[in-house]
């Protein structure tokens, strides 16, 4: 959806330079290299947000399923960790003091091989 809407942001912006007659040819040619970069720019920013969430996505039913992931190349499952989804991390459950002050953000973790 942003590629379109970037394609039709550059198409009106074309037809806008085109009829002003006060800019040269050359700082049109400018101005639509640095718009095309923002956009592109947007489009990765987009892309690159929607693969982490698209991972983070993964890791959490893994841990719902009660499969067990690595965070920082310790085990962290359902029995001895729960999901907190307003900081995106895990944190030991309250029964086990052996792990206690220990919170591994989502993504410091992995799914395991």
């Amino acid at each position: 959806m942003q590629i379109a809407l970037g394609v039709v942001f550059l198409f009106l912006l074309m037809i806008v330079l085109s009829k002003s007659e006060s800019l040269t040819p050359k700082k049109r040619v400018s101005i639509i290299a640095v718009l095309s970069l923002i956009i592109a720019s947007a489009i990765l920013y987009e892309f690159m947000v929607s693969k982490t969430q698209e991972k983070n996505r993964a890791l959490i039913n893994s841990f719902k399923q009660s499969k067990t992931i690595t965070c920082k190349e310790t085990p962290v499952d359902d029995k001895n960790f729960i999901f907190e989804p307003g900081t995106m991390s895990f944190m030991p459950k309250e029964d086990n003091r052996s792990l206690a002050g220990i919170i591994y953000s989502i993504k410091d973790c992995s799914k395991r091989p």
